[in-house]
């Protein structure tokens, strides 16, 4: 039985060397889209996730919705998250079994009105 989690992650921004998204067919056509998001906990607590969505299920999602920008908020749910050492502290790394895009946000109108 798999470990399963799931909640709201934000794309996160480009690094040199590491782009915050990744999407290309491997060597026999698979379709593979790689993602760099976190989990806010709240101030200072970022959690970063290293996610993994192939087949033709991820193809059709992408196809619908790519390419993503840093901060687009992503419902997914993940399967196996194991823990692996990252650059500058742990990055958890899954599979995505279900991903849907958030709307954007936008200010409420009384925020705009102040």
């Amino acid at each position: 039985m798999p470990t399963i989690t799931s909640g709201l992650f934000f794309v996160a921004k480009d690094r040199p060397g590491r782009a915050a998204i990744a999407a290309a067919c491997d060597a026999s056509g698979t379709f593979i889209a790689t993602m760099r998001v976190f989990d806010n906990q709240g101030p200072r607590r970022l959690e970063s996730y290293v996610v993994r969505w192939t087949g033709a299920d991820a193809r059709a999602w992408w196809d619908a919705h790519g390419p993503l920008k840093a901060g687009d908020a992503l419902a997914l749910e993940l399967l196996n998250p194991r823990s692996f050492p990252g650059f500058n502290a742990p990055e958890i790394h899954a599979d995505v079994s279900r991903c849907r895009l958030m709307p954007r946000h936008t200010p409420s109108a009384t925020a705009a009105a102040a």
